[in-house]
């Protein structure tokens, strides 16, 4: 099946925490593929930076070596490149330093050195503040801020190769988009990692067919925020920001105050709508959280498990029905007696 396992690997790695007066939870699935190659950061309270917070997912591809070193590896990064002031705008400047800084970092370890890994990996960071949301994106990965009312905010945008400014930087730097695909390979066109598109030393990394550097996107905090979500596109493959953000909203509507239930919730949800990929889930909650009262995520497990035995009650009864003689006067001829 090429490389699609036969079931679903459906078990999760889930933690939630808090700090810094916010709540979060992490859930991690492997899904329908062979591997998984899902990494992520969840520091509420980041030593490095006083009253800050950090969050990141890594979505890997062709392997999960930069993936997991990129998670390893990306707080000190930023330590090193943060200039360690509370100005939103500085550490903007700081995320995209560090994502360049990382990606070298990375393009120096032996085993990508010696061409014996060529994975790569998205990467899409948050740091909080107690007045701001600064999200780093390079990639496809998506984070998306609900605010009250109903809203979405998108604290990032997909980059793809068909889009009119990756375009010409990949055609700048030597390379075409074949199927929506970087040489008619790289499916994004922004990712740490994938040094084989970045081979022109007369170009920045920036520059290069496939680009390290993220976009920056600045939020002011506010009462009103109710959640970020952070996730890898095995989720935004079969929802959208909005879907996403209403189905979370409906799960702790329905009582659910357990963050890391509720990134799983999110993730079996979007299996059922046949995601086939790895799904990583990163949930913020923020100030504007409403909560309803009720089961939570064991009520909708019992809700789903219930109408899958029906189902198969049903299949059961049908197949029963199909392998039985039909009745005698179903073949009378007619003007027989």
């Amino acid at each position: 099946m090429g490389n699609f396992l036969s079931t679903p690997q459906t078990d999760k790695v889930t933690h939630v925490g808090e700090g810094n007066g916010i709540s979060f939870g992490v859930s991690c699935m492997q899904g329908w593929r062979t591997t998984m190659e899902d990494a992520h950061i969840a520091q509420a309270n980041v030593p490095a930076f006083a009253g800050a917070s950090i969050f990141a997912v890594f979505d890997g591809h062709g392997g999960n070596l930069v993936a997991d070193e990129s998670a390893v590896r990306f707080v000190d990064t930023l330590v090193k490149e943060h200039q360690h002031t509370n100005d939103p705008q500085a550490i903007g400047a700081g995320l995209r330093r560090a994502f360049l800084a990382l990606d070298t970092d990375l393009r120096a370890m032996q085993k990508v050195e010696s061409g014996e890994d060529q994975s790569g990996c998205t990467a899409l960071a948050a740091f909080l503040t107690d007045t701001h949301i600064i999200v780093a994106n390079s990639g496809d990965s998506r984070g998306v801020l609900a605010t009250c009312g109903d809203a979405v905010e998108p604290m990032s945008y997909d980059h793809k190769p068909n889009n009119a400014r990756e375009k010409l930087r990949i055609e700048k730097a030597g390379g075409m988009v074949r199927n929506n695909r970087v040489n008619g390979d790289l499916a994004v066109s922004r990712a740490l990692g994938d040094f084989y598109f970045k081979e022109r030393p007369d170009l920045a990394p920036e520059a290069q067919q496939v680009s390290p550097e993220p976009d920056i996107k600045i939020e002011a905090r506010s009462a009103s925020n109710e959640f970020l979500l952070l996730a890898c596109d095995g989720v935004w493959d079969v929802l959208t920001n909005e879907e996403a953000c209403n189905y979370v909203r409906r799960v702790m509507l329905l009582g659910e105050t357990n963050m890391g239930l509720i990134c799983e919730e999110l993730l079996d949800y979007c299996l059922s709508l046949d995601s086939r990929d790895n799904m990583s889930a990163v949930l913020v909650v923020l100030e504007g959280a409403r909560f309803g009262t009720g089961d939570g995520v064991l009520g909708i497990r019992k809700e789903r498990e219930a109408a899958e035995e029906a189902k198969k009650r049903q299949q059961e009864l049908v197949g029963q029905q199909e392998g039985q003689d039909p009745p005698q006067n179903m073949f009378t001829i007619a003007g027989s007696q």
